[in-house]
């Protein structure tokens, strides 16, 4: 794992993830995911980071957001699934030419984009395979995955998270499939 320090400024980490990720991310889930593996490649943000529901959540990037818009760095704007009418939170970037303040590191904002990239279902799997591999230490990690998260790592979605945490250097190994 690489170390980058950062400046203990919550809301410009936020600021600086949506700029790394082309000024714009959709879903709540998808910031907090990418912040969690953010963390786990190095880049300390200094967020507390605990299992709820879709994997690892951190109450303090929450906070962060609101900070984030609070000073006219973010804004957060609301769509509406067309099949269940369900609300869901788009993030932009306010400041498009604005210089990175915590996330300086080109290793870091590449990453950042590969992840926003990606599918927010298989974001929530990675994340919690990487969780539950690593800080709860579970040894069958890929059924405690799939009795966690039922149908969500169906259709290769698991597989595609794994190759994804070995595509950016995190474990667990991509062993899905291997054996059931």
């Amino acid at each position: 794992m690489k170390e980058f320090a950062m400046p203990h400024e919550p809301e410009y980490y936020v600021a600086d993830i949506l700029h790394a990720a082309g000024g714009r991310l959709v879903s709540r889930i998808r910031l907090q995911k990418i912040a969690y593996l953010l963390d786990q490649l190095g880049a300390e943000s200094g967020f507390d980071y605990s299992y709820h529901h879709y994997g690892p959540y951190s109450r303090d990037l929450d906070s962060a957001i609101l900070d984030a818009e609070a000073f006219d760095l973010v804004d957060e704007q609301y769509g509406y699934r067309i099949s269940d009418g369900a609300r869901y939170s788009i993030f932009v970037h306010k400041s498009a030419d604005k210089e990175y303040t915590s996330l300086s590191n080109k290793y870091l904002r590449d990453i950042t984009k590969k992840l926003a990239s990606q599918n927010v279902t298989v974001l929530e799997l990675a994340a919690t395979a990487h969780w539950l591999a690593e800080v709860e230490r579970v040894d069958d990690w890929e059924a405690e995955i799939r009795r966690r998260k039922g149908s969500k790592t169906d259709n290769g979605r698991l597989e595609e998270a794994t190759k994804l945490l070995a595509d950016v250097g995190l474990p667990p190994a991509a062993s899905v499939g291997v054996c059931r």
